[in-house]
C-alpha cells in the first residue's frame, strides 16, 4: 500500500493486490474502516482504460468553486477550451443527500485541454477531467511534470500574466485578477 498526498484532495492509498479479485465497483465505490479509533472513509477509483481524445464526449468538473462564482462565468471560461454540451450541475454529496458540494459537473466536446487552474473573475477555478494533461509544479504550464522541466520558474502572478497577455482569454474573464496583476508589476517595476 503507498500513501498518496494531494493539495486539493484528501489522502489517497494505492493498494497492489497480490492476486486479481472481482470487485463490483458499485458496491464498494464509497467504503469507511476505523483504525486504532479513527474513522477513514474513501472513494475507489478504477482506472476505466484510455482516456478520452479531444473531441470526445467527456465529463468535466470544476472542484472547490466556495459557489463564488455564477454558472454563466464558469461556462464562460469552459467555453474557450470546448462546446459545453450538457447543464452545469452541483455534485450531490454522496454521504448527505440532498445536500450539493461546491463542485460543478458538465459535458463536453473540447477543443483544446483545459489547465488544471484557471484565474477566473478574480477566483482560482480547478478543473478535472479523464485525460487532462498534467500540470507543472514550476513554470505552471501543463504537459509536463516539475522533473522534467526546462523552463523557468513561474510563480501565480506570471501564471495571470500569460493568460492575460495571450489573448485568448477576454480581460473581463480575469476579473479582479488583472488588478492584482497591475498592483505586482507596478510594485516589481519600481523595486
Amino acid at each position: 500500500m503507498a500513501t498518496i498526498k494531494s493539495n486539493d484532495r484528501g489522502i489517497g492509498f494505492n493498494f497492489k493486490l497480490k492476486a486479481p479479485i472481482k470487485l463490483n465497483p458499485a458496491k464498494f465505490q464509497y467504503f469507511e474502516f476505523v483504525i486504532n479509533g479513527d474513522k477513514f472513509t474513501g472513494q475507489l477509483l478504477i482506472n476505466l482504460g484510455q482516456p478520452p481524445k479531444l473531441g470526445d464526449l467527456i465529463l468535466v468538473t470544476v472542484v472547490k468553486t466556495g459557489f463564488h462564482l455564477e454558472d454563466h462565468q464558469i461556462s464562460a471560461w469552459l467555453g474557450l477550451y470546448g462546446t459545453i454540451e450538457g447543464e452545469l450541475k452541483y455534485r450531490e454529496n454522496p454521504q448527505l443527500p440532498g445536500c450539493t458540494e461546491d463542485s460543478v459537473e458538465t459535458l463536453m466536446r473540447l477543443r483544446k485541454h483545459i489547465p488544471a487552474i484557471l484565474p477566473a473573475f478574480g477566483k482560482r477555478l480547478y478543473i478535472r477531467y479523464k485525460g487532462q494533461l498534467t500540470q507543472c509544479s514550476k513554470c505552471l504550464r501543463s504537459g509536463h511534470i516539475r522533473r522534467n522541466c526546462s523552463s523557468t520558474s513561474n510563480n501565480w502572478v506570471g501564471y495571470i500574466k500569460l493568460f492575460a497577455e495571450s489573448g485568448a482569454v477576454p480581460e473581463h474573464l480575469l476579473g479582479t485578477w488583472m488588478e492584482y496583476l497591475n498592483d505586482h508589476i507596478s510594485v516589481l517595476s519600481t523595486s
